[in-house]
């Protein structure tokens, strides 16, 4: 039924309606959050670039327009690496990591080019390159800069290059259960690297980054801002599948999104004490069904989604709601660009909308 995302909306967001806001006041005396606020971004980052990373491949795969946008991106995000590394160690360190970082996307891009044009020797000689030369060299970087210890170091980072090789070929395989489940695999990696190393540079520079990056409270920060990041753009690539006429891709993808979901529904009930799990899961089951309601077509659960789940949400977890409507906004937007096939600006886009998800995460109130 046309109508359906809309009344799935409606029934959800009237099961949450005895959920009401409530103005919480600040404590006299925050605590210091330089510490934390440097765990989130560096964790994002790290996330976001694996995110970016399977869109170019994909795009490869399959021939589309975005693959430049997106392989632009890599080196959007490589710039604010850059900046935050700069924060803590200054320009020269921040130049090194770049200059390998860089690297890295170069070897990458390499790859998925090689594993999509049949290069054998192209595809092995760029996967050579990540692991016996970026590896050890990312890991001497980061040793000198932040002592993390060289083997941590370089365990973490052939982890992660085995884990987006893993999805890539998935990917060009036609494997798309296989390529959700290794992508969010290689995706939560990146937590464990941004983790040791904002805990490096939180015990060596503690006037710049005050405060405990690993209290109870950051950990559940952390965990919010990551899994709503994940959840924008696996929803955009569940809309361009959709869009696309990809129906076996287009599933796998609304499966990886309830799997976010359930993550999502655990973090927030530990976040916004009182509130029911049912509530929530239900209420962002109805938001998921509405935004690819939007991507088949049915222009009403735009309304939906701006007035009423805006209002809702906002209610739901003590968030402003001009935060919540700025965020689906930016997604509905994507979604747009995807459907005229706007490809030299949907990958700007895609992240913008996933970047108002932080502003989101970090406005949720207990």
């Amino acid at each position: 039924m046309r109508r359906a995302a809309v009344v799935m909306l409606g029934a959800a967001l009237l099961s949450c309606s005895n959920q009401s806001a409530s103005t919480s006041s600040p404590p006299p005396s925050a605590a210091p959050a330089q510490a934390a606020d440097l765990r989130v971004r560096l964790d994002l980052l790290l996330g976001e670039h694996v995110m970016i990373v399977a869109k170019e491949s994909a795009a490869a795969v399959s021939h589309s327009d975005e693959y430049a946008a997106y392989t632009s991106l890599l080196a959007t995000n490589s710039g604010d690496l850059s900046s935050l590394i700069a924060s803590a160690f200054g320009n020269t360190a921040a130049l090194q990591f770049t200059l390998a970082w860089n690297a890295q996307n170069g070897y990458l891009v390499d790859y998925a080019i090689g594993v999509v044009t049949h290069d054998d020797d192209k595809a092995k000689a760029a996967m050579f390159a990540l692991t016996n030369s970026f590896a050890p060299r990312f890991a001497g970087i980061l040793n000198t800069m932040s002592r993390l210890p060289l083997d941590q170091a370089g365990m973490l980072i052939r982890q992660q290059t085995e884990y987006d090789k893993t999805f890539i070929d998935d990917f060009f395989a036609g494997n798309y259960t296989s390529y959700y489940t290794d992508l969010h695999r290689a995706y939560a990696q990146t937590s464990r690297l941004g983790d040791a190393l904002s805990t490096e540079i939180a015990l060596r520079f503690p006037d710049k980054f005050p405060g405990d990056p690993f209290s109870h409270a950051v950990d559940l920060r952390v965990s919010l801002n990551n899994l709503l990041q994940e959840h924008s753009y696996l929803l955009t690539m569940a809309t361009d599948a959709t869009i696309a006429g990809r129906g076996v891709e287009a599933g796998a993808a609304t499966a990886a999104l309830h799997s976010n979901m359930d993550g999502l529904t655990t973090v927030f009930a530990a976040v916004r004490v009182g509130a029911t799990s049912t509530g929530f899961s239900d209420l962002w089951t109805a938001r998921t069904s509405a935004f690819l309601g939007y991507a088949k077509g049915d222009l009403a659960t735009r309304v939906a989604l701006t007035d009423t789940f805006a209002s809702r949400f906002a209610s739901f977890a003590h968030v402003e709601q001009a935060l919540i409507t700025a965020q689906i906004g930016a997604e509905l937007q994507v979604i747009d660009d995807q459907r005229l096939k706007s490809s030299k600006t949907v990958a700007n886009d895609d992240r913008a909308a996933a970047t108002a998800m932080r502003e989101v995460a970090d406005s949720v109130q207990g």
